[in-house]
């Protein structure tokens, strides 16, 4: 006999489960590359004096704001309007607000919704992520180029 066929919230739940180990890894990713990020700047700054005259202070320091703010996006919670039903977000929450569900239909869609918000979530963390990674090794192409150009113009 198929599992599957037996409980098809089951799917669901599986996948709810992987997406929030998932959430859970791409914070700790952030947290990382904003503590990296934050040591790569120290000599940045701190040797800006021997760099080129042409090259402003800002255009050093954009990539790393950039980067920040993305890793930041990635750690700042999110808690979107769909599936605000069984989330609830309130400084004056009472324990009737939290009286248990009757499991039946009305699980299964719920299930889904909440693995559709969980997807979209991961899907946008993780495009922080990338555009992160991008813009530093950019940056770090870029840096080595007017490093080479200005040792040898």
């Amino acid at each position: 006999m198929d599992k599957n066929a037996a409980d098809p919230a089951q799917a669901y739940r599986s996948l709810i489960a992987g997406y929030t180990d998932a959430i859970r890894a791409s914070d700790q990713k952030a947290n990382i590359a904003i503590l990296f990020v934050a040591l790569m700047m120290g000599p940045v700054l701190g040797n800006y004096t021997n760099f080129p005259n042409y090259l402003p202070i800002y255009f050093v320091l954009l990539p790393f704001l950039i980067v920040y703010l993305c890793l930041f996006a990635v750690l700042i919670p999110r808690y979107p309007k769909r599936g605000a039903k069984r989330l609830i977000i309130s400084r004056t929450a009472t324990p009737s607000d939290f009286t248990n569900l009757v499991e039946g239909e009305d699980e299964l869609e719920q299930l889904k919704l909440t693995c559709s918000v969980l997807s979209e979530l991961l899907w946008r963390k993780t495009q922080y992520i990338k555009i992160g990674f991008i813009v530093a090794m950019v940056s770090i192409v870029a840096a080595v180029f007017f490093l080479i150009y200005d040792w040898y113009a």
